[in-house]
């Protein structure tokens, strides 16, 4: 999925990956102020513009030897002061050129206005896409809400693919039974860190916004859903997914069936999961991740423990703290995977089997529905759009909005000049007020980068998005539609199709 992930920013239809791990910002000056955790003492660097940063910070033990496939363990305390100047290793994942990063990956990164201020400041926390398999915390510069906005910025590394997502427990007994969720375990303990840490680093714990896209909004999803990370946020930000990559422990244990084949293993050798070098994990990954199959195989698992019941029943029962949420697509979402994946050009039913697993029979038949009544519409894209993330989305705000949790939808139309259409990621440039060089040139993107960006901000520091924004009530569906002109509109009934489960893809 690494591949994907690159070509997707050689071809700038990911416009904020490239541009915000590449383009210049301040030097450092120096040394930066040193920062007291409960682990022990750390020491940033300090930007000429005066923004500390702060990289590279362990928030659990290395999930090396034992601590593979198990939930993060904490820190061991030390007395000196530890630099925090550099990024940490990404998460172990395929590349061009074979496997890349480490098992010691469980970091986060810090951006803060100042470590010292009167006022503690707002927090958010951004956790990576890259479809369960790939991308790092690194790869988004926090500075551009720490340096533009007064918000203290986060982004954290978690566990990807096998070794965050594989399901072990049938064959490695009781201690694997939360393997499946190792990844989702590594979030909430990097909430735990900023819930306990934060404020000395200048935020408050009692601000804090969770923000993920693609993967990294899926993987919030099943944060929200996590009973061991309540309390530890007040607000999430989700662009372009929900609660859907939850799956069944039979769906779970047919992927750690493909993994262990890829690997020559039968099921009763599973145990020599815990010692094979991380490379040729990896690589037996890339056999069965390769192409559009990558695109929903990995993801957290109903495990009765980590996530102990359906997440929108979950969200939905009584006595839940409020939460508020902001969530959204792209109006072309898969337009992204279409143009890549020639399999995925033209409409098949074959298809729709690797993307979707069992439930691409269901997907395949809502097509031809929607082909027969509006064959002028562009069935196919609206289609998987609709499926891959759109349902989702639709069912989370709902659910959300039935409860009591203030929630507000929206929806990215805009089609930047000369550039890509408003296809899946589209919108990370003009959330995160950083344009690619394409979409730099037009007066219009600049402004309505400014405009989503400040939407976001207002969010994150408030807990509305403003007033012309009104929140999403299942009575009077309302989204924000951001375009040339964004505005509020009404919402037609959202797409349903009932007899769609929620966990988009089954075996």
């Amino acid at each position: 999925m690494l591949r994907w992930l690159k070509t997707c920013a050689l071809l700038a239809c990911w416009p904020l990956l490239t541009p915000l791990a590449a383009r210049a910002q301040p030097a450092a000056t120096g040394p930066g102020p040193v920062c007291q955790t409960r682990a022990g003492r750390l020491q940033g660097t300090r930007a000429a513009d005066g923004l500390v940063v702060f990289k590279g910070v362990a928030y659990a033990a290395a999930p090396v030897g034992a601590g593979r496939f198990l939930p993060p363990r904490p820190l061991a305390p030390w007395a000196d002061v530890r630099p925090a100047t550099a990024f940490g290793p990404r998460a172990p994942q395929g590349g061009t050129a074979g496997p890349q990063g480490e098992d010691n990956c469980l970091t986060l990164n810090v951006w803060t206005p100042s470590v010292r201020a009167r006022r503690a400041k707002p927090v958010v926390v951004w956790v990576h896409g890259g479809a369960f398999t790939g991308g790092a915390g690194s790869d988004f510069d926090g500075g551009n809400f720490a340096r533009r906005d007064s918000i203290v910025a986060v982004s954290i590394n978690y566990r990807l693919g096998s070794l965050g997502f594989l399901q072990l427990s049938q064959w490695l007994g009781p201690a694997y039974r939360q393997s499946g969720n190792a990844g989702v375990l590594d979030a909430v303990a990097a909430l735990r860190w900023v819930h306990y840490n934060i404020a000395a680093f200048g935020g408050d714990a009692g601000r804090v916004t969770v923000m993920g896209e693609s993967a990294g909004a899926k993987l919030v999803g099943a944060v929200m859903a996590t009973p061991a990370a309540r309390g530890l946020f007040q607000q999430v930000v989700l662009e372009s997914g929900g609660v859907q990559a939850v799956r069944d422990t039979t769906t779970a244990a047919a992927v750690a069936l493909r993994l262990l084949g890829a690997l020559g293993l039968r099921p009763d050798q599973a145990a020599q999961l815990l010692t094979l070098p991380t490379a040729d994990i990896i690589r037996a990954q890339e056999k069965i991740a390769a192409g559009p199959a990558g695109l929903q195989l990995f993801g957290p698992v109903l495990d009765g423990a980590t996530i102990p019941e359906a997440p929108l029943i979950y969200l939905t029962r009584p006595g839940h703290a409020p939460l508020r949420a902001l969530v959204g697509t792209n109006r072309d979402e898969a337009a992204l995977f279409m143009g890549f994946w020639p399999t995925l050009k033209e409409p098949n039913a074959e298809v729709l089997t690797t993307l979707f697993g069992a439930n691409g029979t269901q997907v395949w038949q809502a097509y031809e529905r929607r082909r027969a009544a509006a064959p002028a519409d562009q069935p196919w894209l609206r289609n998987n759009t609709d499926y891959l993330y759109r349902l989702a989305t639709y069912r989370l705000a709902g659910a959300l909005a039935n409860a009591g949790q203030p929630t507000w939808l929206y929806r990215f139309d805009y089609q930047t000049p000369g550039g890509a259409g408003p296809a899946h990621a589209q919108e990370l440039g003009y959330a995160w007020n950083a344009l690619g060089p394409v979409a730099a040139k037009s007066a219009t993107a600049r402004a309505l980068a400014a405009q989503m960006h400040q939407r976001w901000v207002a969010f994150i520091a408030t807990g509305t998005p403003g007033a012309a924004w009104p929140a999403y009530r299942p009575a009077q569906r309302q989204s924000m539609v951001f375009d040339s002109v964004s505005r509020a509109r009404p919402l037609p009934a959202p797409y349903e199709d009932a007899a769609f489960p929620t966990q988009a893809f089954r075996l």
